[in-house]
């Protein structure tokens, strides 16, 4: 599932769940525990979860020990009536409190930090765990976003015993302050494309949560398209390549991608017969006989082949989505800027 988050003083949240609803978007995250965050948040909080509740947007909010004094409610089952559906627990929170909570909430469980010893107290307290999500952190703060094999390890905990797990990418455009430096649950995302982040994500979790309020250059349009059609959009400069979509072979070669039903009989003289770099896009020249007009995509750097044009390339920014690419894959190249 893909989800975006909205914030309680972002001028643009409105905005933002109306375009994320118009895709088809049905889940999102908000925190009620920002410390940065001050003026009337009950209000705000109200107006901002009956406009996703208008569009049948399922609400996840993170709470803490600190959020009734934050928000100045009584108690936190008074957020289910205001659209409310599931709370992440942040830490401070005792057995008994996470047992009456779930009877009401759909409850989710801090994965960046429970152990297994915590979880299975959590499970023998009677909790179901269809009823848990395990929920990874984001992290505001450059070199304290987690480490890829600690990720891994904790997931591998969490389907053991059958529960989901989601996780953050950064936003794309607009970050969320103070730090405006990403909000990534991983720190090799956090300067990655996000839209590169949210594909491989998705390989591992089974929620993926732009967490922060910036979902420009297509972004969820794009990751919707990946998840629900399997179509990853990679972006190209080439004078001679029209955007579109292809269609990978079903079998896997060494050094290239090799996009089908792309030779022409016509003849195709030789032109930019260079080297070829990763991400470089190529079509075969009559001087491969049968196979002219075949477009590659390379795969690594490799020298320069008289009979190989070479006739665009992939924008740094995506070339990492080329690892992401399966046999038998649909993939949409777009002139950059398009």
């Amino acid at each position: 599932m893909i989800g975006i988050s909205f914030y309680l003083q972002d001028p643009h949240a409105e905005s933002q769940i109306l375009h994320a609803a118009n895709l088809g978007v049905k889940r999102a995250f908000t925190s009620l525990h920002i410390p940065e965050e001050t003026g009337d948040l009950v209000q705000r909080m109200i107006e901002l979860l009956k406009l996703s509740e208008s569009f049948g947007m399922e609400i996840h909010a993170d709470v803490s020990s600190n959020t009734l004094d934050h928000l100045g409610i009584c108690k936190l089952t008074d957020l289910s009536p205001l659209g409310v559906k599931g709370i992440r627990l942040d830490d401070g929170f005792d057995q008994e409190t996470v047992t009456s909570l779930s009877k009401m909430f759909s409850l989710s469980l801090n994965a960046s930090t429970l152990t297994e010893d915590e979880l299975l107290a959590v499970l023998q307290s009677g909790v179901e765990p269809e009823k848990l999500i395990a929920w990874h952190n984001f992290y505001p703060r450059r070199e304290t976003g987690l480490e890829e094999d600690f990720f891994h390890e904790q997931n591998r905990m969490f389907k053991k015993y059958g529960i989901p797990i989601f996780a953050f990418i950064p936003g794309a455009g607009n970050k969320r302050g103070p730090l405006h430096d990403g909000l990534p649950t991983l720190e090799k995302h956090r300067l990655m494309n996000p839209y590169a982040a949210g594909v491989e994500l998705f390989h591992y979790v089974e929620g993926v949560f732009v967490g922060d309020q910036g979902t420009e250059n297509d972004l969820l349009e794009n990751l919707s398209a990946y998840k629900n059609q399997n179509i990853l959009s990679v972006r190209m400069k080439s004078r001679i390549l029209q955007s579109g979509q292809y269609k990978l072979r079903p079998d896997v070669s060494q050094d290239v991608y090799r996009l089908q039903n792309t030779r022409v009989t016509v003849k195709i003289e030789p032109s930019n017969t260079v080297a070829r770099s990763h991400g470089s896009i190529t079509m075969d020249n009559h001087a491969y006989g049968r196979y002219r007009g075949e477009i590659q995509i390379c795969r690594k750097d490799m020298r320069e082949d008289h009979r190989v044009n070479v006739i665009g390339q992939v924008i740094e920014e995506d070339l990492p989505l080329l690892a992401l690419l399966k046999p038998g894959q649909s993939i949409v190249l777009k002139s950059d800027g398009q």
